[in-house]
């Protein structure tokens, strides 16, 4: 279901200056809409918890996210994190009762869809005609190529070819957690499965 789990990943992106820039997404893991897309010189936890919450302002509070095990997203696998730790995303998610799930290490395969996406706006950012030479000049490309293809542009793997937005905005949304209700979390953050019957 729409916010049952999103997904996040962050990728590079070189301006037309020659400097590096990263990309982060939000997508839905259940319709492909890209639900936050961002450009910054450099992805930190403050940045990965300050886009989240700016996700949740526009769409709700997800039952779920999946993320690789960066350490922007956990620190599971770190020496702080070994001994029961959390970064301030960590510690957001545990706050509002959302389920975390991190993929296995060297197993990028886990968040397959937000990669895939990752490489369909790279290829569209590529191919166009004046590349961007500054933060603002990508994120008004990334914005409209957003806009495409959650609005206009057929995804060949949703029901009927539809567009993400309308598949979003067509179905129910039994998963979505609030601070009020929260989210049942049985068995562990980073393996439980956050499937509901309806």
């Amino acid at each position: 279901m729409p916010n049952e789990t999103w997904q996040s990943d962050f990728t590079h992106y070189r301006l037309s200056t020659g400097h590096d820039t990263e990309i982060l997404t939000w997508l839905d893991d259940c319709t492909r809409m890209a639900i936050r897309v961002t450009a910054h010189h450099r992805v930190t936890t403050p940045i990965v918890l300050a886009e989240f919450r700016a996700a949740i302002k526009t769409v709700g509070i997800p039952a779920s996210t999946l993320a690789d095990n960066g350490m922007v997203y956990t620190v599971r696998l770190a020496g702080i994190g070994r001994q029961g730790g959390r970064n301030s995303f960590e510690h957001e998610l545990r706050r509002l009762h959302v389920i975390q799930k991190n993929g296995r290490p060297n197993h990028p395969t886990t968040q397959g869809k937000v990669e895939r996406f990752q490489q369909t706006f790279k290829k569209w950012l590529r191919a166009q005609p004046v590349q961007p030479a500054t933060i603002v000049e990508l994120q008004a490309l990334l914005d409209e190529f957003v806009d495409e293809y959650n609005h206009r542009r057929p995804h060949r793997s949703l029901p009927h070819r539809a567009t993400p937005a309308t598949l979003y905005d067509s179905m129910p949304k039994p998963c979505q957690a609030t601070p009020a209700t929260p989210t049942p979390t049985t068995g562990s953050a980073t393996t439980a499965s956050t499937k509901q019957g309806p």
